[in-house]
C-alpha cells in the first residue's frame, strides 16, 4: 500500500512540473499591426486668374504629375592619363583642380569630351523635355496655340530661375531659346515640354582635336557619327566646332554648341 501511495505522489509531482514548464515557455503573440495605406494625392488649387488658365478636364479630381527625368550624377571625370586634373562639379560643369594652361592636349581633349556630353544632357533636358516636375492638368497657351504645362517646383518662379539653372553648364554668352519654351502667367511658370524623339541614326560624338586655344576659351573639333539617314545613306560623320569658356575659377562652361541628335 505504501508503495502504491509513493508512486501516486511521484506521478502528481511530475505532472505539476510539466505544467509549470509549459507556462514558463509559452509566449504571448505580438499584436497585429494595421496595414499601411497609400496617401491619396489631392488636386492642386487652380491659379488665381481663371480666365488665363485652361484645365485639361473640368471633372478631374486627382492631380496627374509627371516627374522630371533624372540621371545619375557624375561627380568625377579623371583625365585619361590618370592625373585627375579635372572633374564635374555638382552642376555638371567641368572644373580643373589646377590651371588648364598647365594641362597637356590629351587632358584638355578629355575635359572637352566630358563637358560636351554634359552639354548634350542639359540642352536636351531644357529644350526638348523639362528638368522640373510638371502638372499636366494645368496649362496655358501662347498666341500660336502651343500648350505650356504648369511647373510645380517651388524654386522656379520666373524665367530667370530657369535661365540660372541652364547657365550652370552653359556660358552666359550663349544665345538660348528658353524664352520661347518657358512662359510665366500670374506668378506661375509653365514649360512647353516638346518631348520629341531623338535622331534614331545618331551613334556617338567624339572630341577629336583643339582648333584654337587662349586663356579664356578653347575651340575643339567634334566628330558626330550617324548610322545612316531616312534617305538610305550609308553611315557617315560630320565635323563641328565646340567652344568652351574658361572662367577665372578654372570652371569650364559650354558656349558654341549644337545638339547632335
Amino acid at each position: 500500500m505504501k508503495k502504491i501511495l509513493s508512486l501516486m505522489a511521484a506521478a502528481a509531482l511530475a505532472a505539476g512540473a510539466v505544467s509549470c514548464s509549459e507556462k514558463k515557455t509559452e509566449k504571448t503573440s505580438d499584436t497585429e499591426k494595421p496595414s499601411a495605406t497609400e496617401a491619396v494625392t489631392t488636386e492642386q488649387p487652380v491659379p488665381a486668374d481663371h480666365s488665363q488658365i485652361t484645365t485639361a478636364s473640368s471633372t478631374t479630381t486627382v492631380t496627374t504629375t509627371t516627374k522630371a527625368a533624372t540621371t545619375a550624377a557624375v561627380t568625377t571625370q579623371p583625365d585619361p592619363m590618370g592625373g585627375g586634373v579635372f572633374e564635374y562639379n555638382k552642376d555638371g560643369a567641368v572644373v580643373f583642380t589646377a590651371s588648364p594652361s598647365e594641362a597637356d592636349d590629351t587632358a584638355l581633349i578629355a575635359a572637352g569630351q566630358a563637358l560636351f556630353e554634359s552639354a548634350c544632357r542639359t540642352e536636351w533636358n531644357f529644350t526638348v523635355g523639362c528638368p522640373y516636375d510638371i502638372d499636366l492638368n494645368y496649362f496655358v497657351e501662347n498666341n500660336l496655340g502651343w500648350q505650356f504645362y504648369k511647373i510645380t517646383d517651388s524654386r522656379i518662379k520666373s524665367l530667370s530661375d530657369v535661365e540660372n539653372d541652364y547657365h550652370k553648364v552653359f556660358s552666359e554668352k550663349r544665345a538660348d531659346q528658353l524664352s520661347s519654351l518657358y512662359i510665366e502667367k500670374n506668378g506661375t511658370m509653365y514649360a512647353f515640354c516638346g518631348n520629341r524623339g531623338s535622331d534614331i541614326y545618331y551613334s556617338s560624338s567624339k572630341v577629336t582635336g583643339i582648333k584654337s586655344r587662349s586663356d579664356s576659351e578653347i575651340v575643339f573639333t567634334v566628330d558626330n557619327y550617324y548610322d545612316g539617314s531616312d534617305f538610305g545613306d550609308a553611315a557617315y560623320s560630320t565635323t563641328v566646332e565646340f567652344s568652351v569658356a574658361i572662367g577665372s575659377d578654372n570652371v569650364w562652361k559650354a558656349e558654341n554648341f549644337s545638339l547632335p541628335y
